[in-house]
């Protein structure tokens, strides 16, 4: 089993690999590279569903651990995946980021004020980083769409 401290770096490090797609969708969405803008769209939308249904199964898995008292912590487990559905059926992009920043908000305020039984304090830290810059990347996208309006 790794040391802790190896555990610890080897998630901050995917976890800061893991927001270079926002990144480079969202400055990609910004500078208006031609016959990338829909292609970096697509993919900015589809990836920040997926990484936002990510941390609802990470909360699914600790709560498994923790044998819950309560089905609550299976349900708040849950509603990542469903918020992350229901922003790819919006009808525009501005729209399924806007709830996707949204979601994402929702979601760091809970890690922070109610984050699941045994998580880490590093991993509570490392997630609320990990979504301060998320958030940052969709409200840069939200931007760059704009701009096209």
């Amino acid at each position: 089993m790794q040391n802790p401290e190896k555990q610890q770096s080897t998630a901050r490090w995917l976890g800061y690999l893991g927001v270079i797609p926002f990144i480079f969708c969202a400055v990609n969405l910004l500078i208006s590279w031609p016959l990338f803008d829909g292609f970096a769209l697509q993919v900015f939308v589809i990836y920040s569903a997926v990484i936002l249904s990510y941390l609802g199964g990470i909360r699914w898995g600790l709560a498994l651990t923790q044998s819950p008292q309560t089905p609550w912590p299976l349900v708040l487990a849950v509603l990542p995946s469903l918020a992350a559905l229901g922003s790819l059926l919006l009808a525009t992009p501005m729209l399924q980021i806007t709830s996707l920043v949204i979601f994402y908000a929702a979601q760091g305020l809970l890690d922070r004020f109610l984050p699941a039984a045994g998580m880490p304090q590093w991993m509570i830290r490392l997630r609320l980083q990990l979504t301060i810059i998320a958030i940052a990347a969709h409200l840069l996208a939200l931007v760059a769409l704009s701009r096209w309006s």
